[in-house]
């Protein structure tokens, strides 16, 4: 990777945490904080936008660095959830369902497991 790489994926990804930042403003001010509405809209929109560039890298010629920058960086800052959902997609697709299955589930599970562990270790050192 070049410098110039470099900066531009942490332009994207500080963009992208921009976004995700003022699209869950706008969410709380329209839905309420009753929900997690910012972070749930944010998780879709972004999946969507995952899928929509991977789509499209077949039907049009973008150039690899800008889709990393896209993925890797705008997406990275925006949410990490359209990772996850086009890696559980990818593992669908290539006719894997059950490691699909067991990558959702182990993630979810396992992300629960290390926040409960963050909240005890905290609690442990304070």
């Amino acid at each position: 990777m070049t410098f110039s790489h470099a900066i531009w994926l942490a332009v994207g990804g500080g963009l992208g945490t921009l976004s995700r930042v003022l699209v869950i403003m706008l969410a709380v001010r329209l839905c309420g904080r009753d929900f997690p509405w910012g972070t749930f809209a944010v998780n879709l929109f972004g999946s969507f936008l995952f899928g929509l560039i991977v789509a499209f890298r077949g039907r049009m010629n973008v150039p690899t660095g800008l889709e990393t920058i896209l993925l890797v960086g705008f997406l990275g800052g925006f949410t990490t959830y359209s990772s996850f959902a086009f890696q559980s997609y990818d593992l669908f697709q290539e006719g894997r369902p059950v490691l699909a299955g067991a990558y959702m589930v182990g993630t979810t599970i396992s992300g629960l497991a290390a926040v409960w562990a963050g909240f005890f270790v905290s609690r442990v050192f304070a």
